[in-house]
């Protein structure tokens, strides 16, 4: 009798590879040939002539072969698209190894792990042809990775038996773990964008976004863990960096602002990323450094042309001691003033932009240097002018000769109103974000205070009748609260005395003796 159990395993993947739709009406097409009902004819004929055991031999060698033959042409038509897809992917027809390699896979078809992942493979490999993908540069590269396994194993036909395993899990991995990625599947950027993105105009990025995924498909290992991965991670690596890429688009925020001048600025500077650091890295490192960079240059002359001035030398500030440092701020002012860069910025080269907006700012920036020396120097000058006439001697010269004197008060209520200006226009010079306004606006006016203060005070001396009395005084003080009077000075005693009488000196007397 013979034993059928040898072919249960066999029989049972030619019924489920018979009624694959994929494959049956090839079969049934190929068991219809007349070559097939003769051999069976021709079987029937050996089994009716059976009278000795050899002739049971030879009807047992017929079925097996008849069988084999069947199972062959059954199980063939998977086993030849695989073998056609290897050829496709091998770019190579009726290679001899690939032949070899068909009849191995048929010989063992019935293994589990082999028919299994023919099945497995011949249903995903169409993964690899998406029409339209914006992943289609990807999939190519899985190709030229999948080509190289295929070909290692061709190479080595005595390997099959050894290698076969190995090789097959890898094809099915990869092809599987293509087809459960559904972004390979997106013929439009925009199907990559998350709803938030999309209500936060990702679109404003799209050219960039097209360039990161062009330039985020290649397999190329971008660091030493990914000489080792599989392909299939490698691929997963690739679109979750274009989507991250992505996510630092929205999230810089740029696409929010309102300066459209600035906008298109950094549109034109998307040939400025520089991609060999990865999507993620070279998109931050550009946005947090170079964009930046330029971000900040373009605010900085934003601001120092957001008010606009054309101001002129007034000989008003003659008078004043730092008349020279005032003109040349001036001068440099109106330098920078005469060009602002940013009325024609979107006609220039991306290049030529940076460049620039670079030099501008430099040029501001040291002119901010200037004028922030020159603010703290006026502002000195004048503070200086208050503590002067503030001084508790002066303050006590106006008092004590104003009294009873109307005239006089007047005059000491004029000075101290130009020192109350004077102090208003030091407040408003320190709270000024527009050091150039100031000095066309408000610095003429704050500087009459100061000229008034001095005039004023040298009026007030000059109707008091104390100038000489003063100059004495002071010539004998030198400078000082303190001097000392000899036996020549009383040959003036009218002086001492009405220094005495105004209260503006007291005589003490002191022994030289025991």
């Amino acid at each position: 009798m013979i034993d059928i159990s040898i072919y249960n395993e066999k029989l049972d993947i030619a019924i489920k590879q018979k009624s694959n739709p994929s494959y049956s009406k090839k079969i049934a097409s190929e068991l219809a040939k007349p070559e097939w009902q003769q051999q069976l004819f021709e079987l029937e004929r050996i089994f009716s002539d059976i009278k000795e055991d050899q002739d049971f031999q030879k009807y047992e060698k017929a079925l097996t072969t008849l069988f084999e033959d069947i199972y062959e042409v059954i199980t063939a038509p998977g086993v030849d698209d695989f073998i056609g897809w290897i050829n496709d992917i091998t770019s190579e027809k009726n290679n001899t190894n690939a032949k070899k390699l068909r009849a191995f896979l048929v010989e063992r078809y019935a293994e589990d792990t082999i028919s299994e992942s023919i099945e497995i493979i011949n249903t995903c490999k169409l993964v690899l042809d998406i029409e339209n993908s914006i992943f289609t540069s990807l999939l190519s590269e899985v190709s030229k990775e999948l080509k190289k396994e295929t070909s290692s194993l061709l190479n080595d036909p005595k390997q099959f038996e050894n290698n076969i395993d190995g090789y097959l899990e890898v094809i099915t991995s990869t092809l599987e773990g293509l087809t459960e990625m559904s972004e390979l599947y997106f013929t439009l950027s925009e199907q990559l964008y998350t709803d938030e993105q999309k209500a936060g105009k990702i679109d404003y990025y799209e050219n960039i976004i097209k360039v990161i995924i062009e330039k985020g498909q290649s397999l190329k290992p971008q660091n030493d863990v990914e000489k080792s991965q599989e392909t299939i991670i490698k691929v997963r690596n690739r679109i979750a960096e274009i989507k991250k890429g992505i996510s630092i688009l929205y999230n810089s925020k740029i696409a929010l602002s309102e300066d459209e001048t600035l906008k298109n600025i950094f549109l034109k500077l998307d040939k400025e990323i520089k991609y060999d650091k990865g999507i993620s890295s070279s998109l931050t490192q550009f946005i947090n450094e170079a964009w930046s960079e330029v971000e900040s240059d373009y605010h900085s002359i934003k601001e120092f042309f957001r008010i606009s001035t054309d101001i002129t030398y007034n000989t008003n500030w003659d008078t004043f001691a730092k008349k020279g440092a005032i003109i040349s701020i001036v001068d440099d002012f109106n330098k920078i003033a005469k060009d602002n860069i940013l009325t024609n910025i979107l006609i220039r080269s991306a290049e030529d932009t940076i460049k620039q907006l670079k030099s501008k700012t430099k040029a501001i920036e040291k002119y901010n240097e200037q004028e922030n020396i020159l603010k703290s120097e006026i502002i000195l000058e004048f503070n200086g002018i208050i503590i002067e006439f503030e001084a508790p001697s002066k303050k006590q010269l106006l008092e004590s000769l104003s009294a009873n004197n109307p005239a006089l008060a007047e005059i000491k209520k004029d000075i101290e109103s130009n020192i109350e200006g004077l102090k208003g226009g030091v407040s408003k010079l320190k709270g000024s974000r527009n050091f150039i306004l100031f000095i066309k606006d408000d610095f003429t006016y704050v500087l009459n205070n100061l000229n008034d203060i001095r005039s004023g005070f040298e009026d007030f001396l000059q109707k008091s009748g104390m100038t000489k009395h003063l100059a004495w005084l002071e010539s004998k003080c030198n400078g000082s609260t303190n001097g000392v009077i000899t036996s020549q000075d009383l040959n003036e005693p009218s002086l001492i005395k009405e220094l005495l009488e105004k209260g503006l000196i007291k005589i003490e007397i002191q022994k030289t003796f025991l």
